[in-house]
């Protein structure tokens, strides 16, 4: 039978405690154990176990209790005296025993079922807390086994109690009897029934009755003590048959574990052979795949590029410019649930509380988790190119945006800002209210403040030709980080994106497409690749920007092309972007680049398509 464990954890602390007061009591004395010891004796410090390790911890210490109990109950049990001198405190005993052993049996169980919750998959955990189930399993088993043996010693103690005490009852009456035989006294003669004579004047005694009545309630005393040995007998029958239910469960959990683990032991097989399978054929798929980029970059993610400042831009992104009112809020959601993350936007556009209105949304639904998985672009427009920070404020506020990624200067002019409307103010006669004179480079300067307050991550320019460029940048402090410019292939206008790769700064082109219905569309060279690819125009001229390292605006308002536009993406090769490159080349050779958008400002911005 296993050791009870006493736990002297409390005598320790007692002797501490004791050290540690006399040490307070003389001065100077040295301390036996430092902070650290000290609190590892107190228990402090100790990493917090798991409510599954508490629990297991309660149930071991349960099963070393009731083993001390049953220690206690084989002493007793064990006992050959004539007479049972402590029955109620056996019986107690056996009841107890009875009973946290249902207990512990019952919060094994919860055990059991707590381990399932935690871990519903294999893991290490897991196995660790099956390992020890199994363990305090055993134990208990231990601990039922002793104890049915004890209750088994009990009974048979309890049979050869009953026997020596009718053996001994039967030997006092037996000698009882023949010692009142034997009497010849007169004093214990019987007296006869009729009237006694005068010479027959004896006293007339009856102690044989007397000793009758004795042995009568002896034997009384010996049924009901033979009465109360039958019922604890019972009552440890009884006991035994719970103890065997409490076996055969603890058996079918056993057999149960053991199919479980013969269960898992095959499924890990089967899951092992299918992964070896898997590796196989993804390393084929990516011997095929692994030299296309542009299908990697689809498979994996959006694609990104690098800014000079170091922060990630998408390739492609949902332009917003011309979208018609009431419907930009439901393109913008739509566009980041196709996988979107760049939404170019301005307040020029009229457009940019529908824009954060379809942002905020697409938090609230989940679409996006946090304000870092996208990349919001605005511009200041001409008549803020003064107040610059008032015009980040209104598109800020408008957004619902604390910052955006990007700012760009829409135009390089200033229009006045006292005109007669706040976005497009007129002269009498119709033309636009330009303020004359002023230098782009000094809005720059603004811009360059801007991102010290924290409300834009980069800044950039839109619009602005090689001329404009050159002028620009011997002043710049902050080189800018885009230049946005209409880029087609009707329009590839590549002086200026070599002087822009030169300088770190990269292209985001709008209006790709041209303009809907437009020439592109017919273009020889467009059609033919898009035959080749099997795609539509729209989708190779949207592919044409990525092999030109630039990111490209695709405005829609309805989710089938919203769609379409970032799904349908190709990688064009060698020959693909020779015949475009051929096409722009005649172009502009012949004179006849297509820019689809030039507002009527009447200012000279140095494009060689618009001297």
């Amino acid at each position: 039978m296993a050791m009870a464990i006493n736990d002297r954890t409390a005598e320790f602390r007692s002797i501490v405690n004791e050290t540690k007061r006399r040490q307070n009591t003389k001065p100077g004395a040295q301390r036996l154990l430092n902070d650290v010891q000290r609190r590892d004796a107190n228990g402090e410090g100790r990493p917090k176990r798991s409510e599954f390790a508490r629990k297991a911890a309660e149930v071991g210490r349960g099963i070393s209790g009731t083993m001390a109990k049953l220690e206690k109950l084989a002493q007793l049990a064990k006992k050959k005296t004539l007479f049972d001198d402590r029955p109620v405190e056996i019986n107690e005993l056996t009841f107890i025993i009875k009973q946290d052993l249902s207990a512990l049996n019952e919060e094994i169980r919860g055990l059991q079922a707590l381990s399932k919750r935690l871990h519903p998959k294999p893991d290490q955990e897991g196995e660790n807390n099956k390992n020890i189930l199994l363990l305090l399993q055993g134990k208990l088993g231990d601990v039922s086994a002793n104890f049915k043996d004890v209750l088994e010693i009990r009974t048979k103690n309890i049979q050869a109690s009953r026997s020596r005490t009718e053996a001994f009852v039967s030997s006092v009456g037996q000698h009882a009897h023949a010692s009142l035989q034997q009497s010849a006294s007169p004093l214990y003669g019987t007296p006869s029934r009729g009237t006694p004579s005068p010479a027959a004047d004896l006293i007339s005694l009856n102690p044989m009755g007397d000793q009758q009545l004795q042995l009568q309630m002896m034997e009384e005393g010996q049924n009901t003590y033979i009465q109360q040995r039958g019922q604890a007998i019972e009552a440890i029958e009884s006991t035994i048959n719970e103890l065997g239910s409490i076996f055969g469960q603890l058996a079918a959990m056993v057999s149960e574990q053991s199919e479980m683990i013969e269960r898992i032991d095959a499924n890990t097989e089967d899951v092992v052979d299918n992964v070896e399978g898997a590796q196989k054929e993804l390393l084929k798929y990516w011997s095929r795949v692994s030299g296309n980029r542009w299908l990697l970059a689809k498979m994996f993610g959006v694609l990104t590029y690098t800014l000079n400042t170091g922060a990630q831009i998408p390739a492609i992104g949902l332009g917003t410019w011309q979208s018609a009112p009431g419907q930009v809020k439901e393109a913008v959601i739509h566009a980041l649930k196709s996988g979107y993350r760049l939404i170019d936007a301005a307040y020029c556009y009229g457009n940019e509380d529908e824009v954060g209105q379809g942002i905020a949304a697409a938090f609230s639904q989940g679409i996006i988790k946090s304000r870092s998985e996208i990349f919001v672009v605005s511009k200041v427009w001409a008549t803020y190119t003064t107040r610059c920070e008032l015009g980040l404020d209104k598109s800020l506020k408008a957004l619902g945006l604390d910052y955006v990624d990007l700012y760009l200067v829409h135009w390089p002019l200033l229009m006045n800002p006292e005109g007669n409307d706040d976005r497009f103010p007129k002269l009498p006669d119709g033309s636009r209210d330009i303020i004359w004179g002023h230098n782009h480079v000094d809005t720059w300067k603004q811009m360059e403040r801007l991102v010290a307050t924290g409300k834009t991550r980069a800044i950039g320019v839109c619009n602005y030709s090689k001329l404009y460029l050159e002028q620009l940048l011997p002043y710049a402090t902050i080189i800018p980080a885009v230049n946005q410019i209409e880029n087609h292939p009707a329009l590839p206008q590549q002086e200026i994106v070599d002087l822009c790769k030169s300088k770190g700064i990269h292209i985001m082109a709008y209006s790709p497409l041209g303009s809907t219905g437009g020439p592109l569309f017919q273009a020889e060279p467009v059609i033919k690749i898009a035959k080749k690819h099997n795609v539509g125009p729209a989708s190779v001229l949207l592919s044409y920007h990525y092999p030109r390292g630039s990111t490209v605006l695709a405005k829609s308002t309805t989710p089938s092309r919203i769609e379409e536009n970032i799904n349908t993406l190709i990688e064009l090769d060698q020959e693909d972007i020779a015949l475009l490159d051929e096409y722009s080349n005649n172009l502009v050779r012949e004179g006849k680049v297509q820019r689809f958008v030039y507002p009527p400002f009447g200012v000279k911005f140095g494009f060689p398509d618009k001297p």
